[in-house]
């Protein structure tokens, strides 16, 4: 992994950390996320919370009154944290595309914390019946962010003659549904399966 991406993957947990400054409520927080996304919120009760983050139930409720509460919590993690990945990315020197190149590194690590779960988490929560409608309003209300730093970086890479000339709308779309697709493989294989490289991910955007 190069430098800058490891220096991502780092300021993506220093930014999780300091929205959730309380360690209890990190742990719990992190392996709700694991529960969620291999249960779902239907199926995922907050005693499988507890056991998995080796606390009793009674002290996870000490922090949150419901498992709908901790799953709008990680949405709404998600989904600030999902635009503040780009934008981070957008703010490194470099090209426009060694910049996307190192955001993909970053987001594709097997443990970094803007990968596998919360592009689940977030999937969940734009598509399932049963997610609250917090959850549902914060995901839907964030969901450009991304967008809205990555589109830029697209367009500074036509210009340099590096990206495709194509909509770059269209390409950011298939970009972030190319990382959620990955991210949701992931989760459900394990780290152990073949995985594609940076470069091969990102053909579809390289000119020439």
């Amino acid at each position: 992994m190069s430098i800058q991406s490891k220096e991502l993957e780092e300021k993506f947990m220093k930014d999780f950390e300091e929205s959730v400054p309380d360690s209890g409520t990190r742990q719990i927080l992190l392996n709700a996320m694991e529960v969620f996304a291999k249960k779902g919120l239907v199926g995922t009760k907050i005693k499988d919370i507890a056991v998995k983050a080796g606390f009793s139930q009674g002290y996870v409720y000490n922090y949150f009154k419901s498992k709908d509460d901790i799953f709008t919590k990680i949405v709404d993690l998600a989904a600030e944290g999902a635009g503040n990945s780009v934008k981070y990315a957008a703010e490194l020197q470099g090209t426009a595309y060694e910049r996307i190149y190192w955001l993909t590194e970053a987001l594709l690590s097997p443990d970094s914390i803007a990968m596998q779960h919360w592009r689940l988490i977030i999937l969940q929560a734009a598509t399932s019946e049963a997610i609250p409608d917090e959850a549902k309003v914060n995901s839907q209300k964030k969901a450009g962010k991304p967008f809205e730093h990555f589109v830029p970086l697209l367009l500074e890479g036509q210009k340099a003659g590096e990206i495709v000339e194509e909509d770059p709308m269209v390409l950011a779309v298939t970009y972030f549904s190319v990382i959620q697709g990955l991210a949701i493989t992931r989760i459900q294989q394990g780290k152990n399966i073949p995985f594609p490289s940076t470069g091969l991910v990102l053909q579809f955007l390289r000119k020439g």
